[in-house]
This record gives structure tokens, sequence and C-alpha cells, in this order.
């Protein structure tokens, strides 16, 4: 009931061939989703990743015979044909199972006073009526707002694909179906409809959190997309984080190929506009006609590709790219408390739900005003799988994630980890007091119980996932990036497929962040690798396992 989280083959354990179909850099939701597309069209793909295991940020790990996930907390519209559901069994055969958190699935705590997100939007808006009954228009104006931007997400991934056809259908559907009020700053548009300033925190407190950022510049849909993605509540994989990577393994080792981990690109091969393959950091040459990276765009434009001197944008690190990165705003780091608690979840009175943690202004962070961290984010992965008890009886576990400015950890780049400087060291002492401070307000209950606990920092995000300044969701995904309606967006260059022929990108960069961003992005990028054949087929799997009964 132990076995392994660890998911790849080590590179030093042989096996890469000279050339594949296909090339992925990096094994993230988004690497390893375009990988699966890939090889259910017959491709034979290699997947390299640069961490001791696959999976990103949805791989777990261990020490002291505790057990982590490092970014899976919870992921929705997994009901029966929900779109992540039939993208999960269409990727895994089913493989890969998922526990409802239940009802609520999050709660809120916000200077004092406590919000439950019930499951529903009829079960939620009652609430919030209830309430607020002076701000029953209001209410009622927000979620049919949020219910018009529910194909918001899919028109815009249309429209970073490629063709004339697509293109004039996705500008088509925008003006059709996309509101003008979905690319506005969110906290603009629901002060527009709300007065009361806490029923504004327990509307924009859970966007703040999860897409870390101000709501006075992540976009209206976002927070939209967040309202209908657990429409229907959110659920943990079985058997922990780890649990998606294994089961996405399957799938591309039967079409020949594998996901090597321990193995680092040290850059991407060109021969003139064209792609050809990668180059280990052991100096392997694997030659392939689709390289894909799900590295980032930073890392994808500032490191893998060669430097060439009058570039075009898109065309290696040149001027372009450069200057288009340079105007782009990377996401907010942030540091990760992992908890090793002795006794079961229930004896803890852990929750199922998530719980998130403000002094009542969910943006001050992150508009400069507040301290140096933001809220908090409180998760126990432990109480939300069923099988943790018999794999890990009389432990518990947990983390509560902060925010922090860029600037706290700057002074320690380019020190190597397990070798820092003690002021590092000092501030992280000083951190995991905070946060621990913060564990037994909320849950006291878990006071002298905490048996381990360690701190995870943007260094650490930086060296083992590799993204520039340790992001949790690379670049930020804000008005500035999408566009305002009226002009384009910072980040509407990056696009699934890019101006190199026979380089695409995958992962979060390409669309939006979190799990549905990355594995949105990893489909986008699978469609523009294929041919017309293999586009057919994919989207036709696809829409046979959507009609199929879902797995339980």
């Amino acid at each position: 009931m132990t076995g392994s989280v660890l998911v790849g083959r080590p590179l030093a354990a042989g096996g890469v061939a000279d050339a594949y179909d296909a090339v992925v850099v990096g094994s993230g939701a988004g690497g390893l989703t375009t990988a699966v597309c890939l090889a259910r069209q017959g491709r034979r793909v290699a997947v390299f990743e640069r961490h001791y295991t696959a999976g990103g940020y949805t791989h777990a790990y261990r020490r002291r015979g505790w057990e982590w996930d490092v970014g899976i907390h919870y992921v929705g519209q997994l009901a029966e044909r929900e779109p992540v559901r039939v993208l999960s069994d269409y990727l895994t055969g089913g493989a890969l199972r998922w526990a409802p958190l239940g009802d609520p699935f999050d709660e809120y705590r916000l200077a004092g006073e406590v919000y439950r997100a019930p499951v529903g939007f009829a079960a939620y808006e009652a609430g919030l009526i209830a309430r607020f009954p002076a701000e029953r228009a209001g209410i009622e104006a927000l979620f049919g707002l949020v219910r018009r931007c529910r194909a918001v997400l899919p028109v815009l991934a249309l429209g970073r694909l490629s063709g004339p056809v697509v293109r004039r259908l996705a500008r088509a559907l925008r003006a059709a179906a996309v509101p003008p009020e979905a690319m506005r700053p969110a906290r603009e548009v629901v002060e527009g409809l709300v007065r009361d300033e806490r029923l504004r925190q327990a509307v924009l407190t859970q966007s703040a959190l999860l897409l870390a950022d101000s709501t006075a510049r992540l976009p209206f849909f976002l927070l939209a997309v967040l309202f209908e993605h657990f429409r229907t509540g959110a659920w943990y994989p079985v058997g922990g984080s780890a649990a998606i990577a294994r089961a996405m393994l399957g799938p591309v080792r039967a079409a020949g190929g594998e996901v090597f981990v321990r193995a680092p690109v040290s850059r991407i091969e060109l021969d003139g506009p064209h792609a050809t393959g990668v180059v280990l950091a052991d100096g392997t040459r694997v030659r392939a006609p689709v390289v894909v990276s799900a590295a980032g765009a930073q890392n994808t434009f500032g490191a893998l590709l060669p430097h060439r001197s009058g570039d075009h944008p898109g065309h290696g690190n040149g001027s372009g790219d450069g200057d288009r990165l340079a105007g782009m705003r990377r996401g907010f780091p942030f540091v990760l408390l992992f908890l090793g608690l002795d006794g079961d979840p229930a004896e803890l009175g852990l929750p199922r739900h998530n719980l998130m943690v403000t002094d009542g202004d969910c943006d001050a962070f992150f508009n400069g005003t507040g301290g140096r961290t933001s809220g908090h984010f409180l998760s126990f992965s432990c109480a939300k799988d069923p099988t943790w008890t018999a794999r890990h009886p009389g432990r518990s576990t947990g983390e509560i994630l902060a925010y922090v400015r860029p600037e706290l950890f700057a002074p320690f780049h380019g020190s190597r980890w397990r070798h820092r400087d003690p002021d590092y060291l000092a501030l992280k002492t000083e951190l995991t007091a905070e946060l621990l401070d913060q564990l037994y307000r909320q849950l006291p209950g878990t006071r002298g119980r905490v048996a381990h606990h360690e701190l995870g920092t943007p260094l650490t995000a930086e060296h083992f996932a590799g993204w520039p300044g340790g992001s949790l969701y690379g670049l930020a995904k804000d008005v500035a990036g999408f566009g305002d309606g009226h002009r384009a967006g910072l980040a509407d260059w990056l696009r699934p497929r890019t101006r190199i022929e026979g380089l695409y990108l995958s992962g979060q960069d390409c669309l939006a962040g979190g799990f549905l961003g990355a594995v949105t992005g990893g489909l986008l990028a699978a469609h523009e690798a294929l041919d017309r054949t293999g586009r057919a087929r994919l989207w036709a799997g696809i829409l046979r396992q959507g009609l199929r009964p879902t797995s339980p």
C-alpha cells in the first residue's frame, strides 16, 4: 500500500533512442497531456524531465515516512461528461480515479468572518443572498454574468490555434460569446455590481489566492472560470497526486515512447527555421521532427533556443522575443510549508475542504500595500484521498501556501541547493514560524502534533521545477496579457504553434494557469503538432470518450 511515488525512467538507466516522432521538454500536466495525445495517434514520444520524478507541479514526494503533493489540491469539472473528466478518462483510459471533496469544497476565513463555497450555483447564490439580502440584485447580476462567461475560455483557446478558418471562427465566436465585462479587471466588475466590501471579498478571495494576483489585474472571466470549474464540486486524485503522471505513463510507453527523468535538456536544435530535436545536458542528441516545449516561455525562448543575431520574433532568443518577454510580468513566487503530523486525519479534525485565510483584503499584498506574504491557503491531501489511512496509518500531512514578494529571496539567487547562505536559512525559519502560527490559530487541534516540517521557497521551486523566479503559474495571467477586447494582449503571440517550424509550446503559458490551463495548453499543442488525419482521430477519440459512461 506504500508503493513508490516516483514516476518515469532515469536517464542513467538507458533506453534513449537516437530519434523519435516527437520530443517533449518537461513532464508537467501540459507536457504529459501533449505526449499522451500524440501517443494515442501512434506517435513514438520521448519526454525529458529535469527532476527526479515526472509530473511537474502534480508530483508527490516522501520524506521520513510522510508524503506530500506539491501543487494539486483539487480539480473541478469531473462530474459525468464534464470536460475535465472526459479528458482525464481519454488520457488515462479511465485508470485515473477521482474522489469528491464533498460540500463545501472551500472555506474562506476573512478577518474572522467565515464563508463556505457550496456545490452548485443555486446554493452559492442563495447563501450569499441570505447573508447580504440588500445586495440581492447585484448577486443575481453577478451570477448571471458568470453564466454568460462560460464560453470565454474555449473561445480564447480556439483563438490560439493557427489557420485562417479557425481564426475567422474564433473572431466570430468572440464577438458573439465574450461579453465586454469578461476582459475587464475582476475587482472593477464586482465593484460595479455589489456595494458591500465584505461581499466583494467573499467573491474575490478565491481568485486572488488561487490565481496568485490582484483582482485589480485579473480579468473577470478568470473569476468566472473558477466559479464554473467548481460548479459541480471538487475532486482529488485517488492515491495522491503522483497518480496523475503514473496513469499517463502507460499510453506513452504503449506507443513505444518513454518519460525520462533526471534528463535535463540543454538546448533545442535548429536547422535554419526548423526544429530538429534536442541536446541533453550530458551531450546526447535526440532527433525529432516535432519538438514540444512544456518548460515555459521564458525557458524556451530565453534558454533552450540558441541566440542568433537578427532573429525574427519567434526565432530563437532574438531581440523580438526578448523584448516581448521583458514586457510581461512573471507570476508571484510562493513559499510552501510541508507539514507532517502525528495522528490520523479524522483524529486531528483535518478538513477535506481547503481553507483560505486573509485579513479581509485579498488584494493588499498583490497591490504592494500589504505585508511580505499574502493570505494563506491550507490544504490537507491526507483528508481528501480515500486510500491515505491504509497507506499511512497514524500519520497526516498538509501544506500551507503563501505568496511572497520577488525581492524577498532575490539576494539568494545564484546560491546552490543545500548550500544556501545563513541569512536564507534564517529567513526560512522566520517564515516557518509565521505559517505554523497560522496553522495553530486556524486548527488548534494540530498544536503539539506537528512532528516534521520543511519550507519550500521560490529558490526550491526554481531548482526543481525550473520556473524562472519560482512562479507557480509562469507568466502572469492578467488583463494586460489577455487584452481588453479592443487592444491585443501581451501574451497573444504565445501560441502553441511557434514561428519555428516543428516547435510547439505546451502548458500554462499557452493560455491560462493551473491544472485546467496546463492540460488545455497540452491539448492545443497536440492539435497543432498533428497532421489533419491525426487531428481528426484525436478529436474523434475525445468525443467517443465523452459519449461513454463515466468511469467510477
